[in-house]
Order: structure tokens, then sequence, then C-alpha cells
């Protein structure tokens, strides 16, 4: 019979001797810390996870928001604006962004 069975009986429990006793009682502290140590490993890994998806999810926003938005030379710009205002017929005008439009405007 092993020892916690022993210990999960009162009758017996009380006729042990202490050194078992003893024992048994450490068994139990190993077992309860071993278990508790091993749930909170896994907590730990589970933050570490879920971290590493959602700082994944930031810096792919982060990167976003970083990009230019195709900003444009001041030649070109220069260029846009006189195109524009010759088909205007020289009306005053003011021009105020220049963005550029996904494939090119067609």
């Amino acid at each position: 019979m092993s020892i916690i069975e022993k210990m999960k009986d009162p009758d017996i429990l009380a006729t042990l001797p202490i050194g078992e006793k003893l024992y048994g009682a450490l068994t139990v502290m190993v077992l309860g810390l071993v278990t508790c140590i091993g749930v909170l490993t896994i907590i730990i890994l589970f933050v570490k996870i879920m971290h590493a998806i959602m700082s994944n999810n930031e810096k792919k926003a982060q990167r976003a928001a970083d990009e230019p938005a195709g900003e444009i030379d001041p030649e070109t710009a220069a260029a846009i604006v006189s195109a524009v205002s010759e088909m205007e017929g020289g009306k005053p005008f003011k021009v105020r962004s220049i963005q550029q439009v996904e494939g090119g405007g067609k």
C-alpha cells in the first residue's frame, strides 16, 4: 500500500509513525508544487502566444500607417497643376491635394 493510500484513511493515518507521516506530507507537498508550477507554466505559455499574435497584428497596422500615401515630388505636382490650368482655360483655382489613384486613373 502506497503512502498516499495510507494517508487517505484516517484510521491508518493515526497509527502511522511520525517518519511515515512526514514522508506522506512531503509527498503531498511535492505533488501540489509540481501541479501548481505545471499549470502556471501552461498559463505563461498561453499569454506569450497571445502576446506574439497581438503584437504581430499591431506591427502590421503600424507598418500600414507608416507607409507614405503615394507622395508626389514637387516637379510632378507642378506639371499636374500646369495641365489642370490649361484645361480650365486660365481661370483661377486652388489645388488642395494631389492623390494617386489605384490603377492610374483608368
